[in-house]
């Protein structure tokens, strides 16, 4: 097939039941809701995002590139990044370059714009296809599971973690095991916790500013925040912790249930994203609460570097980089794009290396599926 059979154009409103067809077909989830909430409702930009492929001779709806605008602070400065999530093509027009030439589009057109960089985490079946399109593999983001029922998880996938290996994570039991490990687990008793059902934006956000990271993260302000848990997909709550009459930690939760009913809790983000031995102490308590609350979901899990490794492992969590789940699974690996071409800018974001992986400091709340 020629290049020039396929028109590349950006969205309008009567694409919008092809997409998310489309979208559904391939990901699954995908409702007006949900389009409205991601694409129309952002607040970092005012236009959708998405890039169309269309079929030249008929019109026909072949795929779409979406992007997920971001604004990010950089070594204390704030600039817009793009994550690229959800492309798609049509099976009746695969393997005929819409993917590549979605992709190429994309990255021309945002060169041009005050984006800095783009992003995103694709499966081992995408990513060969981002990183011709100039992409770059990064860092593995570390995740964190806690298996709770092996028995309905195995058999499925869930985030990269396999049946088989649940199973080995389950001997001799998982009650027994996560039993053990939350009684020997610091419970602070001088650190109080409270639950929210709704969640508070306005503390999020004074955490946020608190213990804000160098690294590249997305800026926790209140609109970013009342954005990001407005996923119609997940039900969100927050914990905060308090010691001497001061807010020293917050985290928040997702929970859904799955089409195999599987049901997933996930710790979106901790915050502050940085802090002291008070902040630790908070985030101990605050995993305490959400294993105590959450103990009959299936699964636990985290994405991130902001809760240290030991609380995460004093509460049964399980890094992915390690055996026995680095046999089975498969990383998350993080794949950027430099929009600042050659010379001496190239991979610079207000003097942070960006093909350093320890200068990004993503979490779930980057990861906007969660």
């Amino acid at each position: 097939m020629a290049d020039d059979e396929y028109a590349l154009r950006w969205f309008e409103p009567g694409d919008r039941e092809a997409f998310v067809s489309l979208y559904d077909d391939a990901f699954g989830g995908g409702s007006d809701e949900w389009f409205d909430w991601k694409y129309v409702q952002n607040p970092r930009v005012s236009h959708v995002p998405i890039l169309v492929a269309e079929r030249v001779s008929d019109g026909a709806f072949a795929g779409a590139r979406p992007q997920v605008p971001f604004l990010f602070r950089v070594g204390g400065e704030d600039v817009l990044g793009l994550r690229f999530g959800d492309t798609m093509v049509h099976p009746d027009h695969r393997r005929r370059g819409v993917f590549t030439r979605l992709a190429e589009r994309a990255l021309d057109h945002y060169a041009s714009m005050p984006t800095r960089f783009c992003f995103n985490c694709p499966n081992d079946k995408s990513r060969p296809g981002f990183l011709k399109a100039g992409g770059e593999v990064i860092a593995h983001l570390p995740s964190f599971y806690r298996v709770q029922n092996p028995a309905r998880v195995a058999g499925a996938t869930r985030d990269g973690v396999t049946g088989a290996v649940l199973g080995r994570l389950a001997a001799p039991a998982a009650d027994g095991y996560l039993g053990a490990r939350d009684r020997l687990a610091g419970r602070q008793a001088d650190v109080a916790v409270t639950r929210h059902h709704e969640v508070p934006v306005g503390a999020l956000a004074d955490a946020y500013e608190r213990g804000a990271p160098d690294g590249v993260h997305a800026v926790r302000d209140e609109a970013f925040l009342d954005w990001r848990y407005d996923n119609p997909n997940w039900t969100y709550e927050a914990y905060t912790a308090s010691a001497g009459g001061d807010r020293i930690a917050a985290v928040v939760t997702g929970r859904q249930t799955d089409a195999d009913g599987v049901t997933t809790t996930n710790v979106v983000d901790a915050l502050p994203l940085t802090g002291d031995d008070r902040r630790a102490a908070g985030l101990e308590a605050l995993l305490g609460a959400v294993t105590d609350d959450h103990a009959d979901a299936d699964l636990l899990g985290y994405c991130g570097t902001a809760i240290p490794r030991r609380v995460l492992r004093a509460h049964g969590f399980h890094f992915d980089g390690v055996p026995p789940l680095s046999w089975v699974t498969s990383p998350t690996k993080l794949v950027a794009y430099d929009l600042a071409g050659d010379g001496d800018t190239a991979w610079q974001a207000t003097g942070l290396d960006l093909r350093d992986g320890r200068n990004w400091a993503l979490s779930y709340a980057e990861l906007d599926a969660r």
